[in-house]
């Protein structure tokens, strides 16, 4: 068994890690935004913050939200496929060792909530995989179909609603019920009380408020999983069919996803923005989901593309270096992210939240990246993984994996 699990350890394929990082460097923005209740980070469109902070929080929902976990959902699709040709090389059952991956997966998630932070993903993630299995043997055209509908049809369900919230405007009657929906939206996410009650309790103490704000938002987070579950197919077909350790020769193709996912992506995004700004918070809210269901997906590709034309380019720059150490741990720098931000933000912590603008807890995110930077060079010269990784590891192939390089 260990001559298996050390096989998986090598090969890595360098680019992974490096859209892994990049990725992770997105949903932390994003995160720390949340955490920190950043004042018109949230689709409060009404709220009155400085120009500049505006313009700041126009430049995240235009270029970072809804991107980021896309492309990382996008990456655990090829890992999934990576995990079924491994388990075939090896002669191993395959269900048996990614039922313990995932439901290892729903257990770092659910301690996550309780202790860290109520906006994880893992539990989703990890559900979300559980309907991945479903696919494992599918053909590359039920697959590609099953992905595309997936981003088709709550895509186009989203743009009705939102055509229909302009033509309801039109009318006397509708103007006026969608001007209450507007003011409603309006303060249900300008309320601080979450925040507030994280700010007044300890790290315990603070539990029974995480549970209920998770159970809160859960339909919210739930809305995600068309999204997550076609990202994770796309990444399945990229796995299996080879075109990931073939990419040196699938530039022209790169090429081709690289302008049209940004060509797209960056239009929607930009008729997105423009409804934010002169449709009403309620037509404006109904465009972010769109963000979520079809622009975030199509843009991340774009992104992906680009990222990986750049390696290939130019492999030996420091900037990649630096993504893949953090995307090699990405298990652990997610979660240690949301430790250090809980800690700056809340009441068992600084208690900093509800205080900054949104250009100071950017500063305070890149700043922590780079110090998970300089931690993961440090730990990946002595371990082959992430502590998180290896407990993930470990649990999946249900023994104790070496994890000290050795010298």
């Amino acid at each position: 068994m260990n001559s298996q699990v050390s096989t998986t350890a090598v090969d890595r394929i360098k680019v992974l890690d490096v859209v892994r990082g990049f990725a992770l460097a997105g949903i932390l923005i994003i995160n720390a935004m949340s955490i920190f209740a950043v004042k018109g980070s949230t689709p409060a469109f009404t709220i009155p913050i400085p120009a500049a902070d505006r313009a700041l929080q126009d430049f995240i929902l235009f270029f970072v939200e809804s991107k980021f976990f896309t492309l990382f959902s996008l990456l655990f699709g090829v890992g999934f496929a990576i995990q079924i040709q491994s388990a075939a090389r090896q002669g191993t059952s395959f269900l048996p060792r990614i039922s313990r991956r995932f439901l290892t997966l729903f257990v770092l998630g659910a301690l996550h909530i309780l202790l860290l932070w109520d906006g994880d993903i893992l539990v989703i993630y990890s559900i979300t995989g559980f309907l991945l299995v479903l696919f494992r043997n599918a053909s590359f055209t039920r697959v590609r179909r099953w992905a595309i509908g997936l981003l088709a049809v709550p895509g186009v369900l989203v743009l009705a609603i939102f055509l229909f919230t302009l033509l309801k405007r039109l009318t006397t009657s509708g103007a006026a019920a969608l001007a209450k929906s507007d003011k409603s939206v309006a303060l249900q996410f300008a309320s601080d009380d979450s925040t507030n009650r994280l700010l007044s309790t300890g790290f315990f103490g603070a539990i029974p408020e995480r549970i209920h704000t998770y159970l809160n938002i859960l339909p919210l987070l739930g809305s995600r999983i068309p999204t997550v579950l076609a990202m994770f197919l796309i990444g399945l077909l990229l796995g299996k069919s080879g075109f990931i350790r073939e990419l040196p020769t699938k530039i022209a193709t790169l090429k081709r996803v690289r302008f049209w996912g940004l060509a797209i992506g960056l239009t929607l995004m930009a008729l997105i923005l423009a409804a934010t700004k002169f449709c009403g918070a309620t037509s404006g809210l109904v465009a972010i989901i769109e963000d979520q269901y079809f622009a975030g997906p199509i843009l991340c590709l774009g992104y992906a593309a680009a990222v990986a034309l750049s390696f290939l380019k130019k492999p030996e720059r420091r900037i990649f270096t630096m993504f893949s150490a953090v995307g090699r741990m990405a298990l652990t720098n997610y979660l240690t992210q949301s430790l250090i931000m809980t800690g700056l933000a809340y009441g068992w912590g600084l208690g900093l939240a509800l205080q900054l603008s949104g250009f100071q807890v950017l500063g305070i995110a890149l700043g922590v990246y780079m110090l998970q930077v300089l931690w993961s060079i440090y730990w990946l010269n002595h371990f082959k993984y992430g502590p998180f990784e290896w407990v993930w590891r470990c649990a999946t192939y249900w023994e104790v994996v070496p994890n000290r390089l050795k010298r």
